[in-house]
């Protein structure tokens, strides 16, 4: 599943005037329920119908906001099962899960990725009502792996997979005492400058592309680090471990799909703090923009009109009656100085 999708929006607004009207149904049958919680008839209608939004939202690939919806659906399935007992609380978060879709899907029309980041908290807070784990952000960040790093300045003849393993050795010899140094205390950034080094030569001799990525990726931790774009946490220092351990993978000639799925694994975890990053160096400005992080977790939600702050119809109304009068008094001003 992607973290966010390109919405179509021909398709969306030949489905959305459907899905509106759906919602509005589970909104009407969850309140009927709501009033006579001893009859679940009521309520099979509400969870058919966001049965029915899940599917419409998976047929046009929207698939952040069919996550939210499906959410929803579980949980009003899961007070039909008597799994989860049908308090006010629980009438709150699904009425709040049907309510939100069509407000997101209007964001969506404005331009707006769809990105099930933005509902985390309240597709959780779904979970938690049925007791399901909650979802971790990282769960929902994927991006996409077939970008691949521009060509280095240190870019040369790539090396058999022999003499890498070999070069990864050697290296491996000057990455750990430097990790350790930097550990020990992470204030001294020399340490850091020598590791990217290490990273950098990892990157250009290699010929498997997923290899190049994750170093050419990690370049861009030890530059956040060095610019004070990420504080150093314990989640932060363990990456460090799993770097070197992938190294260990390709000194011990690990088969290429084991390489491959640490690789792209480690690879996302390295991506989502650089997502966090603060500093404006070359290298995290490269990857933002490759790989569209900042993207990833709004989808653009500062630069699209907020569910609550939609425009009405009234309030169209008034900034039109007053753009109007605007117009009017600014004809009057040109007529005095320009009309004969």
């Amino acid at each position: 599943m992607s973290t966010h999708s390109k919405v179509d929006l021909s398709t969306l607004g030949w489905v959305k005037t459907e899905i509106d009207e759906t919602l509005k149904q589970a909104r009407l049958a969850l309140e009927s329920f709501a009033e006579n919680p001893s009859d679940k008839t009521r309520l099979r209608f509400c969870v058919t119908h966001l049965h029915q939004v899940v599917g419409t939202l998976l047929m046009v690939e929207l698939d952040g906001a069919a996550m939210l919806a499906k959410e929803t659906e579980a949980l009003a399935d899961a007070i039909i099962n008597d799994k989860v007992a049908p308090d006010s609380k629980v009438f709150d978060a699904l009425t709040r899960g049907i309510l939100t879709l069509p407000d997101y899907l209007a964001r969506l029309q404005y331009g707006q990725l769809d990105v099930p980041l933005q509902h985390i908290a309240l597709m959780n807070e779904l979970r938690a009502a049925r007791n399901a784990p909650a979802i971790s952000e990282l769960e929902l960040f994927a991006p996409d792996l077939s970008v691949r790093p521009p060509l280095s300045e240190r870019q040369g003849d790539k090396l058999e997979e022999t003499e890498y393993r070999e070069l990864a050795k050697q290296l491996r010899g000057t990455f750990q005492p430097a990790l350790l140094n930097w550990l020990r205390d992470t204030t001294n950034q020399q340490p850091l400058t020598a590791i990217a080094d290490v990273f950098e030569q990892l990157q250009a001799k290699t010929g498997i592309a997923v290899l190049e990525q994750l170093f050419w990726v990690a370049g861009g931790l030890i530059e956040a680090l060095i610019d004070d774009g990420l504080e150093v946490n314990a989640a932060r220092k363990k990456l460090f471990a799993r770097i070197d351990q992938q190294i260990k993978k390709v000194i011990d000639g690990a088969e290429k799909p084991v390489l491959r799925t640490s690789s792209e694994s480690l690879t996302c975890a390295i991506l989502w703090e650089m997502a966090q990053a603060k500093s404006q160096g070359p290298r995290i400005t490269q990857l933002k923009r490759a790989f569209d992080l900042e993207f990833l977790l709004t989808g653009g939600a500062s630069e699209a009109p907020v569910a609550g702050n939609l425009p009405t119809p009234e309030a169209l109304q008034s900034v039109s009656a007053a753009l109007g009068k605007e117009i009017e008094a600014a004809q009057d001003l040109m007529s005095t100085y320009f009309d004969p």
